[in-house]
């Protein structure tokens, strides 16, 4: 037996209670209808900030492009240098003008000195880097794509270092110290094997030093703690963990240019469609002349009506006009594009001159550059000697390590490793590990001051004798000077080795010496054209 009791009011407010929670959920619908709006609303902002031009990088927070936005930019430029003769103009130029004229390599202590050439000569590095067209390729990869990344492979049992370059795609991300976003740790490397699988794994920066080394990164991916990898970027910011091609900022002008060019080409040819203009007085006259203007040119039965030859003759009787139409004044004229070739030229930092104008060119700028072309030049010559100079630190460290340099290595406090290397038993010093990367001068007008410069320190300016500098010291800065590459080979060559396989000593200077140097230096004036 059920008993149930019904108070007096309680129905009707259920219902009403059932009523506002009805119209809540109204409002809460149409509130979440609301945000999904307020969403699509923002994302068509994010479009249309896009349209106007601007680009929501992502990636590694606001300061920093996302992968596949640089992936984007490099193969845009990759296109642009295969296609767009600007962008290959503005690349090479800065190739011929940095390796041009080939880089001086040279450790100042002999023992030394022969593992840096060995691992320069070994065929595999000349194949990567160390060869002419090898260097040039380098530069050429990193102004257009911002990134090189540099792997050695090291015999651990001669200390001999090969060095390769991962393609910049494959390198996905760039693990930094968590506390130091300037300090990179690993690399990790996306890429797919021969048979189509994803493959991934890390690699240590070569200047990372961790007490332990798991065979594993804490996803579970291999680490190659045996193959480090040196990064060179530019083109970017410093907070940016990539770099971004050098050539970006002039691409979208580029192709401005590409269009407009095609496009007052396309107008030319409208133009161009009809040669002359026949006015004349009558239809009856029209007809006729068209009749005898006609041709069967491209028929497959043959010209019975040829056109008049190139410097026909035209006979005309009063009230015929025949004359030819003129495109010379058109609206549109080629040199109208010009303010477009000045932006890409500004992008990739160098003078108009160089992008096949040389009516805005003179002697002047013929035989030099601007200021800032040169520094920039100078610039990326002394970045390229760093590059050389930490690669040779690491073959040293390498050769170290295997006994076949004799040193010792000494870490530091966070584990850097510090070469010293053994006493020299001539001077008693420990040997000097300095390596010299040097490149000739840019400018052809150099010559002539760089052998003035050596001349006057050697001979106080055709006085008497400073005394300082020794024969084979000042033959060295004087070859460097007149821009000679195999400056080693020509130094054996002009001092041959004694018995002992050293050096002969330099005569002292004589007043003969004196006058020899005053005649180079008034000889180098002649061919450099100097005054």
């Amino acid at each position: 037996m059920t008993i149930s009791f019904r108070l007096p009011g309680i129905g009707k407010r259920t219902t009403k209670l059932q009523e506002r929670v009805d119209r809540l959920e109204i409002v809460r619908d149409a509130s979440l209808y609301e945000n999904e709006l307020l969403v699509e609303r923002l994302a068509e902002l994010e479009l249309a900030i896009e349209d106007q031009g601007w680009m929501s990088i992502g990636g590694f927070g606001d300061n920093d492009f996302s992968r596949e936005k640089l992936r984007v930019i490099g193969r845009n430029a990759r296109l642009f240098y295969l296609k767009n003769p600007l962008i290959n103009r503005g690349v090479n130029v800065q190739v011929y003008y940095v390796f041009g004229q080939g880089v001086n390599i040279l450790a100042e202590d002999e023992t030394v000195n022969e593992v840096v050439q060995a691992f320069l000569d070994d065929a595999r590095n000349q194949a990567e880097l160390t060869s002419q067209q090898s260097m040039e390729m380098k530069e050429r990869e990193l102004r257009i794509l911002g990134n090189l990344f540099f792997v050695f492979f090291t015999d651990p049992k001669t200390g001999r270092v090969t060095v390769r370059t991962i393609p910049v795609d494959e390198i996905e991300e760039v693990v930094c110290d968590p506390e130091d976003a300037k300090a990179p740790w690993m690399y990790k490397r996306m890429w797919a094997s021969a048979n189509g699988a994803q493959q991934i794994e890390y690699y240590p920066d070569w200047r990372f030093s961790s007490p332990s080394k798991p065979a594993t990164a804490p996803d579970g991916k291999r680490v190659n703690w045996d193959t480090p990898v040196y990064h060179v970027k530019t083109g970017g910011l410093p907070d940016m963990r990539f770099g971004v091609s050098e050539v970006y900022s002039a691409l979208d002008w580029a192709k401005a240019y590409t269009q407009f060019l095609e496009d007052w080409a396309t107008l030319t040819r409208a133009y161009s469609r009809f040669a002359y203009r026949i006015s004349l007085p009558t239809k009856s006259d029209l007809r006729a002349a068209k009749s005898r203007l006609g041709t069967t040119l491209g028929m497959s039965s043959g010209e019975t009506n040829p056109p008049p030859l190139v410097g026909s003759m035209a006979l005309t009787t009063p009230g015929v006009d025949i004359s030819p139409i003129r495109i010379g004044g058109a609206n549109v004229s080629a040199e109208d594009g010009r303010r477009m070739l000045l932006m890409v030229a500004a992008a990739v930092g160098l003078p108009e001159t160089f992008f096949g104008d040389v009516s805005v060119g003179t002697l002047a700028t013929a035989n030099s550059l601007d200021r800032p072309t040169e520094l920039k030049m100078v610039s990326r010559q002394t970045l390229w000697s760093n590059v050389f100079g930490n690669i040779l630190d690491w073959v040293i460290l390498q050769a170290v390590k295997a006994g076949t340099l004799p040193g010792t290595i000494i870490p530091e406090v966070d584990g850097t490793p510090i070469v010293e290397l053994e006493i020299d038993p001539e001077t008693g010093d420990p040997r000097d590990g300095t390596v010299l990367v040097t490149f000739p001068p840019i400018l052809e007008h150099d010559i002539g001051a760089g052998v003035d410069a050596v001349v006057k320190a050697a001979t106080l300016d055709g006085k008497a004798s400073a005394g300082w500098l020794d024969e084979r010291e000042l033959a060295r800065m004087l070859l460097d000077a007149l821009g000679e590459t195999e400056i080693d080979a020509m130094l054996d060559r002009l001092y041959p080795p004694d018995e002992e396989g050293e050096p002969k000593e330099p005569a002292p200077e004589t007043e003969e010496f004196v006058m020899a140097l005053r005649d180079l230096r008034e000889a180098v004036r002649v061919i450099v054209g100097g005054e």
